[in-house]
């Protein structure tokens, strides 16, 4: 883990157990997270609904790959809406 680095747990499906050094994530100023998820049928009807009413994502920018520092910039610029970068 890098230093001030996140270790994020999604799900648990295949167990919860997680091993490792304690003193290395604390040494390292490093956080562990988790982060929960809906169930599948709750996934599900949300992408239909999604569909049924087309739903668009608003883009704010899109830059190239080269200019992803911008693009990382832009956000924390406080963008609305995503920002893409293209590969």
């Amino acid at each position: 883990m890098a230093s001030a680095g996140v270790v994020s747990m999604i799900g648990v499906i295949g167990g919860g157990e997680f091993t490792g050094s304690a003193y290395q994530t604390i040494r390292q100023r490093g956080t562990i997270q988790g982060i929960s998820v809906g169930h599948r049928n709750a996934l599900e009807r949300m992408v239909r609904a999604i569909d049924l009413n087309q739903l668009k994502p608003v883009i704010a920018a899109e830059y190239a790959f080269d200019d992803a520092p911008q693009a990382f910039e832009h956000l924390a610029r406080g963008a609305f809406g995503k920002v893409v970068i293209r590969l």
